[in-house]
Parts: C-alpha cells; structure tokens; sequence
C-alpha cells in the first residue's frame, strides 16, 4: 500500500479524422481478495491501519474542504496509517481520487446509521404488550427499498476507484433478529448484483451484536467490530475489568471457527487535549494512551484480527448534550488536527506493522 501507480485512461470521439471530444482519465489497477482470515491486495496480505472520520473541520463545518483533506492525508501518511472508512456516508469524490493517488485504502459505507430501536419497545413495555424489533416495523419494505438504491448509487459512483476496496452496508443496526437477517440479505444480494468487481462486503457491528445473538455475520466476507471497552464498558478504574470481558468475547468468536478476518472498525475514549493526569483518569491523554495500549495488545493476541481503524482520526461536532464537551472528542488528533499524545504510541506501532 502507500506506492500507488496510475494510468492514464484517454477516450476519443472522432468524425472521421476530426476529433470531436476527448475524455481522461487517472486509473488504478489492482486485485482484492478475502481468503480464509486475510485480506489480499494484489495477492498481498494487508494488515488495515487507519481511522473512522467525518468530513468535518473547526469553522467549516461539514463539507469538503481541499487544503483540509490535504492536511489529513498528510496526518494518516506521518502515523504509518493505509486505510479509513467514509463513516457514515459516502464522501466528496475528491477524498477517493486523493486516494487513488497516495494509495490508501477505503471501506466506502452507504449512509445506514442508527437502524435499532431500544431494546424492547417502551410503548408496550408497560401494557404488557410484545417486544417490536426495528426491522418489524411496518415502514421497513419502503426503507429496504431506499436502502439498496442508496448501495446502487454509491457502487456506481465509487467503482472505479482503485482506493476502494470494500463496501460497508451498515453501521451498527440490530443484527439480531431474524426480520434483520432476511432484510440484510436483500441489501447484501443488491450490492453483490450491483458491483462488476465483486469487492468484499461487511458491515459494522456494536456490541448487542454478539456472538450468541448477531445473525447477519455470515453475510459478510469481512467482520468489522465496534467496540469500546475500556469506555462505555467498564471504564476508568475498571479497565483491567474493560480488557477481561474484551478477552471473553473474542474468545467466544474464536470458537465459532469463522474463518474470516476480522476489523475493528471503532476503538477509543474521549480524551481532552488539555488533560493531564497521573494516577490515570478517564478524559486525560494518560487514559486515552493506556486503555489503546491495553486494546493493542488485545487485538495482537487474536490472529484473525486483520485491522484496527480507531475512532475516530479527529475530533469533531456533536450534538449538544451533557454527555460530551463541545462535541466528540475522541479523535488521535484535536479538531484543527494537532495530534494528541496517543498518536505517538500508534505511529511507532503503525511504522512496525
């Protein structure tokens, strides 16, 4: 990766001996493979480092901006990273050419996000009324269709590009159902359809998504999890306990014999640029730096883990709400991407990989 060679593509129209128009354009040339739990480009094996990211920057807001995307290349190539997925939605086109041209990687994700009702339905929870999944609604026949257009149109604009080796169809939905199975078939069978190069399909899955209850893991050539032990789950003091509960779950998918690789596809804590503290706490760069180490040495236990894309590369805009401090702050680097002390560990890591 990183050693891109592009072609130029020249199409003519002529009248006879008068050339009428002409088209060109910058192509790639490249093989992409899941065999058992590796990815293969080129025939290659390929460990994926990189990133989660938005589109997003102080002032500008959400959008494309080139001297910003300039900027973020420049970041990913000085930590050693290959890849990032477009979370959640597919970006401006010139993110991919820039790509093509430094030869990163991309898992191009359509905008399916937040696909997952509570945990049991609240407006019968006290009747005494059944449980209503997500994908039970009656509303989903026209989302499926939605859905797999937005696949189509994402395929068709984004195929060419050498960068994308991947299509990620969802970001964390219920996947536990069997209505979820039946409706990620449909979407899955589409792209297949949908796609002349037959690139890998995945999806990225949270932690209801577990290896008792997901059923939409079969669907994927690839695995992609996200995870944030050591955050949302036991953290703080009870990190120890954060990477005992991480080591049962990846225990439990080891033995389900899958065969597949495995991506983390989000990682990571919120972290302040401007906290400091020892004893180590929760929001200061000596956690952030901690609870990565300790994830780090998790995913280096498990062989089939054939990727870590941390979230997210930067900080950037939220919600207003008592639960984050002026957005989510979970980024390596901080909104105007100056890096946080984390992003020495993963570079030197990154580089050895």
């Amino acid at each position: 990766m990183r050693h891109a060679y592009l072609y130029t593509l020249e199409m003519e129209l002529r009248r006879e001996e008068t050339l009428v128009d002409c088209y060109a354009d910058r192509i790639g040339i490249r093989t992409v493979a899941v065999e058992g739990t590796r990815i293969l480009i080129n025939g290659e094996p390929v460990y994926l480092k990189g990133f989660g990211k938005h589109e997003d920057f102080a002032v500008l807001g959400r959008g494309f901006n080139g001297a910003v995307a300039k900027r973020d290349f420049e970041c990913m190539k000085w930590m050693g990273a290959n890849c990032f997925r477009t979370s959640h939605y597919p970006y401006a086109e010139e993110w991919y050419r820039m790509a093509d041209e430094e030869g990163f990687l991309i898992i191009d994700e359509v905008p399916a996000v937040g696909m997952m009702r509570s945990f049991f339905n609240f407006a019968v929870a006290g009747t005494g009324g059944a449980n209503k999944g997500f994908f039970a609604s009656e509303t989903v026949p026209e989302l499926l269709k939605h859905h797999i257009a937005q696949v189509e149109d994402m395929i068709r604009r984004d195929k060419n590009h050498p960068s994308v080796f991947a299509f990620s169809l969802f970001n964390e939905p219920e996947t536990t159902s069997p209505e979820a199975r039946d409706y990620f078939t449909a979407v899955f069978a589409a792209a297949r359809a949908a796609d002349p190069q037959h690139r890998p399909l995945t999806g990225a899955m949270e932690k209801s998504s577990s290896p008792e209850k997901d059923l939409c893991n079969p669907l994927c050539d690839f695995i992609c999890l996200n995870r944030y032990y050591g955050w949302y789950i036991a953290g703080g003091a009870e990190l120890p306990l954060a990477m005992k509960l991480f080591a049962e779950e990846m225990d439990q998918w080891t033995a389900k014999k899958l065969n597949k690789p495995f991506v983390f596809t989000e990682f990571g804590g919120d972290t302040l640029g401007s906290i400091h503290s020892l004893p180590s706490v929760m929001w200061s760069q000596e956690y952030q730096r901690e609870m990565m180490e300790e994830t780090f040495a998790m995913f280096d236990r498990y062989d089939f883990v054939q990727g870590e894309l941390a979230w997210n590369f930067a900080d950037f805009q939220a919600n207003q709400g008592i639960m984050r401090v002026m957005g989510n702050k979970k980024g390596i680097f901080t909104r105007d991407r100056q890096p946080k002390d984390v992003a020495f560990l993963m570079k030197e890591r990154w580089e050895k990989i």
